[in-house]
Formats: C-alpha cells, sequence, structure tokens
C-alpha cells in the first residue's frame, strides 16, 4: 500500500510537468500569447490592421500601434515585422 501512495503521487506530479511542458510550447513564453501569424494572415504574406482581432488580448497593442510595426510603411505587416514587434513587446523593458 505505501508503495502503491508513491507510484500514484509520481505519476501526478509527472502528469503536471507535462501539462505545463505542453503549455508552454503552445502559448510561447516569447510571444506572450499572441497566435501565429498563419492563423491572422489571410493571404499567408501578410495581415492589414482589419485582419487583427479586435478579441485577442495579447493583439491589442499590436492593433493600437499597427504603424510602429508596419516597419516599411506598406499599410501591411509580413511575417517578419509581425515576429519582431510581438517579441519586442513581449520581452519585459529595461529598468535603467
Amino acid at each position: 500500500m505505501k508503495y502503491s501512495r508513491s507510484i500514484v503521487s509520481l505519476a501526478l506530479l509527472a502528469s503536471l510537468g507535462i501539462g505545463m511542458a505542453h503549455a508552454q510550447s503552445e502559448g510561447g513564453s516569447d510571444s506572450g500569447g499572441a497566435p501565429a501569424f498563419s492563423e491572422i494572415s489571410k493571404d499567408g504574406k501578410s495581415i492589414k490592421r482589419s485582419d487583427v482581432p479586435k478579441d485577442n488580448e495579447a493583439l491589442k497593442q499590436l492593433r493600437a500601434h499597427f504603424p510602429e510595426a508596419d516597419a516599411n510603411h506598406d499599410g501591411k505587416v509580413d511575417k517578419g515585422e509581425y515576429d519582431a514587434y510581438i517579441n519586442k513587446n513581449s520581452q519585459p523593458q529595461q529598468q535603467r
């Protein structure tokens, strides 16, 4: 009986660890929970401001600062611009 409790405890800890690892890989700690570019882009090449979902908390800053994300000022954000903006905003600000 003593060993069965240990086995159950170890199995529970292992399942919790696997769940946490899976959640980190899904959400992406460096993306701040933002969806992948391919989930937003209709043509797979770029997104317009109107393509950015309004109900996604992780993308509110992108909607508000879309011209800042559009580095080449063509009115669209390509995958490189999207990744750069999302990664820039998900990194903690350094205090000086």
